[in-house]
C-alpha cells in the first residue's frame, strides 16, 4: 500500500479506488483496518467517487508509534492523507469509533469536510465504558479467532466467514498501545460544546438491533447535537458495513450526489448582489 507521513512524521497507509469527481475518506473502527470497507467499497461507483481508506496509525499497515493517539493527531493523520491524494474536500465516512473522529476532523477543518456520514458513531461526548467489556477486549490481543467474534456478537445479520476472519486477522496485528489509545478517545475527551457551530451536513446511519448505538441513543446523542442532521436506519446490527453494504453504499452515493448537486446551484441574485 501506499502511505503518506502525518505531522509527527508517523507512517500513514492508504489506498485509493476509483477516479470519480467526488473524495470520500473512509476512517474504520476500533481495532480495524482500511480493509473493513471494503465490500462497501465494492459496491460504490468509481466513475462517480474516489474512495479513499486508511489505516489509523498503529492499525495495518500504518506505523507502529506509542505516541499520538489524541484526536489532534488523529485529525492530523486524516487530513495528511487527503493532501497526500490531492483531495482538497472530501464527504467524510467514520465508522463507531470513527464517527466521533470523523466530528472532530469537522471541527477543525470545516473547510476541507464537504459532508458527514456516520455510520453507528460515537458521539463527540467522553462515553464511559464497562470496565469488564474493556478487559474483555483488551484481552483478546493478538489472537484472531477471539477477535473476530466480537464483530459478529455486535452483528444482527449473517457476515461472510472468510469476511471475519479478515477482519480478526486485521485487528490480531493491532498492538495493545494503539488498542488502549483509541478507545480512550472514545472514553475520555469531549468537544460536545463546538457541535452547536458545526454546519457540514450530516446524515448518521444507525442499526434499527444495534446493541452498542441504539436507535435512541444515535438519535439523543449524534444526530440531535449537529444541525440538519438527519437519521437513516437499516436491518441490521452494529456491524453496519459488513452486515449492509450494499445499503450503506447506496445512502453514501446519494448523500454525495447531493451534496454535488448543490454545491453547483448558482448562488442566489441577491447573494450575488450584496458581495
Amino acid at each position: 500500500m501506499p502511505s503518506t507521513r502525518s505531522t509527527d512524521d508517523v507512517e500513514i497507509a492508504y489506498r485509493v479506488v476509483g477516479d470519480g469527481p467526488t473524495d470520500v475518506l473512509f476512517m474504520h473502527g476500533w481495532a480495524g483496518s482500511g480493509r473493513y470497507f471494503d465490500q462497501v467499497v465494492e459496491c460504490l461507483d468509481p466513475s462517480r467517487l474516489r474512495m479513499i481508506t486508511f489505516d489509523l496509525r498503529g492499525h495495518g499497515d500504518s506505523g507502529r508509534t506509542d505516541t499520538g493517539y489524541t484526536l489532534d493527531q488523529i485529525a492530523d493523520d486524516a487530513v495528511a492523507v487527503a493532501d497526500t491524494v490531492g483531495s482538497r474536500r472530501f464527504v467524510s465516512v467514520g465508522f463507531s469509533m470513527s464517527g466521533k473522529f470523523v466530528q472532530y476532523v469537522a471541527c477543525e477543518h470545516p473547510d476541507r469536510v464537504a459532508g458527514q456520514v456516520l455510520v453507528a458513531g460515537c458521539p463527540a461526548v467522553a462515553l464511559p465504558l464497562p470496565p469488564e467489556l474493556l478487559v474483555d477486549w483488551f484481552g483478546r490481543e493478538g489472537d484472531a479467532a477471539r477477535m473476530a467474534e466480537i464483530p459478529r456478537m455486535y452483528a444482527s445479520q449473517p457476515i461472510p466467514g472468510e469476511v471475519l476472519d479478515r477482519c480478526g486477522v486485521d485487528a490480531a496485528g493491532v498492538p495493545l498501545v494503539a488498542l488502549r489509545g483509541t478507545i480512550e478517545l472514545v472514553t475520555g475527551p469531549s468537544f460536545a460544546d463546538r457541535l452547536a457551530g458545526m454546519t457540514v451536513p450530516t446524515v448518521v446511519v444507525g442499526g434499527r438491533d444495534d446493541a452498542i448505538f441504539t436507535p435512541e441513543a444515535l438519535t439523543e446523542g449524534v444526530v440531535a447535537p449537529v444541525r440538519g442532521a438527519r437519521l437513516e436506519l437499516l436491518d441490521c446490527g452494529h456491524e453496519i458495513p459488513l452486515e449492509r453494504p450494499r445499503e450503506l453504499a447506496a445512502l453514501i452515493e446519494d448523500f454525495a450526489s447531493d451534496l454535488a448537486s448543490a454545491a453547483s446551484q448558482p448562488e442566489p441574485a441577491a447573494l450575488q448582489r450584496s458581495r
